[in-house]
C-alpha cells in the first residue's frame, strides 16, 4: 500500500512539473512582437499593426497612413493561462483606444511564427499574427 501511495505522489509531482513547464513555454512563445495580418474571416483588418508582448506588458502600435510612422495605439497588461485543453490570454488595464480588447482571448493556434486568437466579449474579435 505504501508503494502505491508513494508512486501516486511521484506521478502527481511529475505531472505538476510538466504542466508548469508547458505554461512557461507558452508564455515564452507569446512574449514576442506580432504583426497583425488580414484574413478573410475578419475583413475589417486593413491596417498595419504590431502587438509587442513582453513580460506581461502589451503595447499595440499602428502605422499612420500619412506619415508611415508607428504610433502607440494602446497599452496594457496580459497574463497567460495554459490549461490542458486550451490556452487563454487575459488582457487588462488597456488604454482608452483599446478597451475593446479587455478580457479573455482564446489561443486557437500558437507555434514558432503564428498566433491566432479569438475574443468573444462585446462582439467577435478574431486576430491572426505572424512574428515580426
Amino acid at each position: 500500500m505504501r508503494n502505491i501511495l508513494r508512486s501516486a505522489w511521484v506521478v502527481l509531482i511529475i505531472a505538476a512539473l510538466a504542466f508548469s513547464s508547458c505554461q512557461k513555454k507558452k508564455e515564452d512563445k507569446i512574449s514576442e512582437t506580432w504583426r497583425l495580418i488580414r484574413v478573410s474571416v475578419d475583413s475589417t483588418v486593413t491596417w498595419y499593426e504590431l502587438w509587442q508582448m513582453d513580460d506581461g506588458y502589451i503595447t499595440m502600435l499602428k502605422r499612420d497612413d500619412s506619415t508611415g510612422n508607428l504610433d502607440t495605439l494602446g497599452t496594457g497588461t496580459y497574463t497567460v493561462d495554459a490549461g490542458l485543453s486550451k490556452t487563454m490570454i487575459t488582457m487588462e488595464g488597456m488604454s482608452d483606444n483599446t478597451t475593446q480588447y479587455v478580457g479573455d482571448w482564446e489561443v486557437l493556434k500558437l507555434n514558432d511564427d503564428i498566433l491566432v486568437i479569438l475574443h468573444e466579449e462585446g462582439g467577435w474579435y478574431y486576430r491572426e499574427f505572424v512574428i515580426e
